[in-house]
């Protein structure tokens, strides 16, 4: 007695009866008619749908690609891959990886959905390495999805897939270095992955990251044929914020390697994962801190070298001077009513004059309050440079909107992305430029990113909201 078919197995055995229906109907000239649906079949078209359809396809058939709707392309890639249209499982793979190089610059979206099932017929042709470079291609789509696959097949983790695991901004040293920084650091990280593996018996997917081991893989998901796959040792991962936490520190100790060769200020991390990287500390020597030398005093005239005759000093001149002034000051004196813009220093007077004594010098001193003051207003830019890694100084070094934008986080606590993209757009300001800005700004300063973005809604890191909420009392 024959099993019963299960629902999905009887919508694809429908399928494929329609493919088999319209194969061999050749197309005729007809106009593109408007066409939209979410899991679009045969059935799914009227008429003069269809009529396109069947022409749309003629064309690509001999080599003429034209645009259409991404619908009427779903149906023809399912049709592909039920090895109805074509029974030949070597050949339907190949025209459908034909169809996606021609056709993915005009729909992006087969980068995620046309890539991930080339990758499940060659998993069903038992061909693991193709389909593993298919699963592996591509935009990043399902993110865990795909770091499975990495660790199935026993690959490399590359540089993009890191930092979208991390969700890291680019610090401006880093910016600066790319794309030659990005290399660096992701043959770093592999180095790193390779010491955890030795050190600790296992993968850091495996060590901090939830999994399954259930062997079931369902081919060609989001089409009409799904299908079971049984994969033996295949593990499905799903989120982990201690596996984000150990990727995050260890990009940031990888850069920090490359930072300390030029002598650049460090990003704060956990050290706890800098023994993975010690086999690259001889590689990334500290920079050595030049210090200035003092400038050297000339060398103090022996005695025997000063002249043996004693130096005259003619003061005639400096008694011809001060009578002038003197009579200068009684000039005007006499000649205004009003207050006079300066008045006589009697000491340097008679300490000029010296005709009782020439033995004493002439000596000036400076208004007291004036020398203070003076003195102040020379120092003030001294103290003016904000202390790197002070929350205080780093919100002073900030732009009067920045600073703005932070208070009013602060005060109203977590808000959705709209409401304060609405609340700047006032402000002629773009939310993802602000907080992209605050935060890279933090890391340079050698914190940690003060704002957090999850996609939904902005809030203030919980490290700084208390710093920042005290900033906004004292005002």
């Amino acid at each position: 007695m024959s099993r019963p078919l299960e629902l999905g197995e009887v919508k694809a055995k429908e399928f494929r009866a329609q493919v088999a229906r319209w194969k061999e109907v050749a197309g005729t000239p007809a106009p593109e008619v408007e066409f939209f649906h979410n899991w679009p079949k045969h059935e799914h078209l009227n008429k003069a749908q269809l009529r396109w359809f069947l022409y749309w396809r003629r064309l690509w058939e001999r080599g003429v690609v034209k645009k259409t709707s991404l619908s009427y392309m779903m149906i023809h890639i399912y049709e592909l891959l039920s090895l109805e249209y074509i029974k030949q499982p070597e050949k339907a793979v190949e025209r459908l990886i034909h169809f996606y190089t021609e056709f993915h610059n005009i729909q992006p979206k087969l980068d995620v959905t046309l890539v991930r099932w080339i990758g499940d017929l060659y998993l069903k042709l038992n061909d693991l390495d193709n389909a593993l470079y298919w699963y592996t291609k591509g935009p990043l789509g399902d993110l865990y999805e795909k770091l499975s696959w990495y660790r199935f097949g026993d690959l490399d983790i590359p540089m993009p897939v890191l930092l979208k695991v991390a969700g890291m901004a680019k610090t401006g040293f880093y910016r600066e270095r790319m794309p030659g920084i990005e290399e660096e650091i992701e043959a770093m990280m592999h180095v790193a992955f390779r010491a955890f593996y030795r050190r600790e018996g296992m993968h850091p997917l495996d060590k901090f990251a939830r999994y399954t081991d259930d062997p079931v893989i369902y081919l060609f998901s989001n089409t009409p044929i799904h299908e079971k796959y049984v994969l033996d040792g295949y593990r499905r991962y799903d989120y982990a914020g201690s596996f984000v936490h150990w990727v995050k520190n260890g990009l940031r100790c990888a850069e920090n390697l490359i930072r300390r060769t030029e002598g650049k200020p460090l990003l704060k991390y956990d050290e706890s994962v800098t023994i993975y990287f010690a086999e690259l500390e001889a590689d990334y020597p500290a920079k050595p801190k030049v210090r200035e030398k003092a400038p050297q005093l000339p060398e103090p005239v022996l005695s025997r070298e000063l002249p043996e005759q004693p130096i005259e000093l003619d003061l005639s001149r400096v008694r011809a001077l001060a009578q002038e002034t003197d009579w200068l000051v009684e000039m005007m004196y006499e000649g205004s009513k009003e207050e006079l813009l300066f008045v006589k220093n009697e000491s340097v007077t008679s300490s000029a004059m010296g005709e009782s004594n020439e033995a004493e010098q002439a000596e000036t001193t400076a208004d007291d309050s004036s020398a203070a003051v003076s003195e102040s207003l020379l120092l003030a830019p001294l103290f003016a440079v904000p202390e790197a890694g002070q929350f205080e100084d780093f919100f002073a070094s900030l732009s009067f909107a920045e600073q703005d934008f932070l208070r009013h986080l602060s005060r109203s606590g977590e808000q959705p992305r709209r409401t304060l993209s609405d609340w700047l757009k006032g402000r002629r300001m773009f939310l993802d430029a602000v907080v992209m800005s605050i935060n890279e700004q933090a890391i340079d300063a050698g914190l940690d990113p003060i704002v957090s973005d999850d996609g939904e809604a902005i809030a203030l890191e919980a490290e700084y909201d208390d710093a920042m909420r005290r900033s906004c009392n004292d005002e």
